[in-house]
């Protein structure tokens, strides 16, 4: 059965050229961003955390900044992509210090839910040939009994409300648990944008579910009648994993 992920979809989405060189042809990425490991880095820090303190071990804020730091030197690489203007690895790991030290005097004790699952895997049919996977950052049950999903974001940008209204990840996360408890209650979904120390909450009606389920699905339908793979050159290519075989960035 065909497998499809929110990142897969957002690719297409973003540029056919890069899904084309990803899912198609199936090129390893060549290049890893120093984004990127930011953003892996901060989420095993987050689930080391909540591991911890799940079994009773809550350890300091500074034993914490000290995993981040063992962990970011365990995947660090002089090879890693640096775009942005003005700024070092050492910019890098100074940011997630930051976001996470924030985050630990925000939360701590780290008592406001109970969480269930961290970095677990999912995969639900969206139809009767086709599946969704992904994986949620973390799954919690709050004292009211809410089920609540949470990601955790590295970007320096904060989503308008039209955005986050219009989310397809944490809809899709939703879709994949309810399919997998139908007696579920009330979902919250809940984005941690760590540069910001801001926490943005939403509920989703069904109708809004069935929307994003059915829009999920023709975008499938529109991949798979797809035969030409243009690029879309944006802004965002130089930070393309991809930029050094591309055709539009050889031209340019």
């Amino acid at each position: 059965m065909p497998s499809y992920s929110h990142s897969k979809l957002a690719t297409f989405q973003q540029c056919r050229q890069k899904y084309k060189f990803r899912y198609v042809d199936e090129i390893p990425t060549p290049i890893r961003s120093i984004e990127l490991h930011l953003g892996t880095t901060v989420h095993s820090a987050l689930e080391h955390l909540y591991a911890c303190s799940g079994q009773g071990q809550l350890f300091s804020s500074d034993d914490f900044l000290a995993y981040f730091q063992q962990k970011w030197d365990e995947g660090f690489s002089p090879e890693l992509r640096i775009v942005r203007s003005g700024t070092t690895a050492q910019t890098y790991l100074d940011m997630g210090r930051k976001m996470l030290a924030a985050y630990y005097q925000t939360f701590h004790p780290f008592t406001q839910s109970a969480t269930l699952e961290m970095e677990e895997k999912f995969q639900f049919p969206i139809s009767e040939q086709h599946e969704i996977r992904g994986i949620i950052d973390r799954l919690s049950r709050n004292k009211n009994g809410t089920l609540e999903i949470h990601d955790y974001k590295t970007s320096r940008r904060l989503p308008n409300p039209a955005q986050v209204n219009n989310d397809v990840q944490l809809a899709l996360y939703e879709i994949a648990i309810r399919h997998r408890w139908p007696e579920t209650g009330n979902i919250s979904l809940i984005w941690h944008y760590l540069a910001f120390n801001k926490e943005i909450k939403i509920t989703k009606t069904a109708h809004q579910l069935e929307t994003v389920k059915r829009n999920a699905l023709g975008l499938i339908q529109r991949i798979e009648a797809t035969t030409s793979f243009p690029v879309n050159v944006t802004p965002l290519c130089d930070w393309c994993e991809y930029k050094e075989i591309c055709p539009a960035m050889k031209k340019k």
